[in-house]
């Protein structure tokens, strides 16, 4: 009996033995098994992470960083002079030199941007808006000279969105000299309604040029274009004939042209049928324009250092004689 007892012992130790063994290695696959699944998951989660949650949250602080850098950024409200077809900024800085100083506002010359024609627009900048210009004055030129209302919009487009990534713009002015006219016009047409440009507060045409210096016809009369525009339409003129309506009625709007020649009705370049072409299209559209004609023995590339012209661009865009 002792015997048998003793062997049934020492089976029950081996049967123990055997059930313990068998119990820790499901233990060990079963942690294996669960590891190997957190770990998975882990990578899974991970790899989604980088691949979408990753991109989304950064954007998310981009967002918010430019949210936070444009409540940073100064505000002001530029005027932008728009030089003519010879491409440089100076005729325009001529008139700009003239305005100042502008009493009891706080505007000021700031910075002669040009973009390269030539260059996919490159733009050179020089000078700087300091705090204290709330209403810089900043002149533009296309270096090599155009004509082109397309390519003095797109080469503007560049400025204002340059002027955009680092300013608060509620709005800006535009002021067009000679074919600048033709730019700041086409400008507006292309940016219209775009939430990425600011507004067009005033306007000012010098000069300006919209049906390629096209003269009055035979048998019509100054009246005839201001009432009903030109007989003859070039393809400029046309682009704003079908367009304009795209311009908003709030901008403001003066067009200068010079009396230089009476007899000819011209300012000795642009006449005076192809700076008044556009009036009818914007008083039909509910913009209020006013047509001026300026007296003075100076010539159309003198324009922008008139003292009259002066005058009247001080007083519409800054309300100062």
């Amino acid at each position: 009996m002792k015997w048998m007892k003793k062997r049934q012992l020492r089976r029950n130790k081996n049967n123990f033995r055997r059930l313990s063994l068998t119990f820790i290695a499901l233990v060990i696959v079963l942690s294996g098994t669960i590891f190997f699944l957190s770990w998975s998951k882990a990578q899974h989660s991970h790899a989604k992470s980088d691949n979408g949650t990753s991109l989304s949250t950064t954007a998310d602080v981009k967002e918010s960083t430019s949210s936070t850098s444009n409540s940073n950024k100064q505000v002001i409200y530029p005027t932008i002079y728009i030089a003519g077809s010879s491409g440089s900024v100076t005729p325009v800085d001529w008139l700009v030199q003239r305005l100042l100083p502008i009493e009891n506002v706080p505007a000021h010359k700031s910075l002669a941007i040009t973009a390269d024609v030539n260059k996919d627009n490159l733009l050179k900048i020089e000078g700087q808006i300091s705090q204290d210009n709330q209403y810089p004055m900043i002149e533009f030129g296309t270096v090599k000279g155009t004509d082109s209302g397309s390519i003095y919009s797109a080469g503007l487009q560049k400025v204002v969105s340059y002027l955009m990534q680092n300013y608060q713009i509620p709005w800006i002015n535009l002021v067009g000299y000679s074919s600048g006219g033709t730019g700041a016009v086409y400008y507006m047409i292309d940016t219209a309604n775009n939430p990425n440009f600011p507004p067009v507060n005033k306007y000012v045409s010098l000069d300006g040029e919209y049906n390629k210096a096209t003269n009055l016809q035979y048998g019509e009369s100054l009246t005839n274009v201001l009432q009903n525009g030109p007989l003859i339409k070039t393809q400029m003129y046309q682009y704003i004939e079908e367009n304009y309506e795209r311009i908003s009625p709030k901008v403001q709007m003066l067009l200068l042209e010079g009396d230089f020649n009476s007899a000819k009705q011209t300012d000795s370049a642009i006449p005076w049928a192809d700076s008044f072409s556009i009036y009818h299209l914007f008083k039909n559209n509910g913009n209020e324009i006013t047509s001026t004609l300026y007296p003075t023995k100076a010539s159309h590339s003198q324009a922008p250092k008139n003292p009259t012209v002066v005058k009247y661009v001080k007083n519409f865009l800054y309300g100062t004689p």
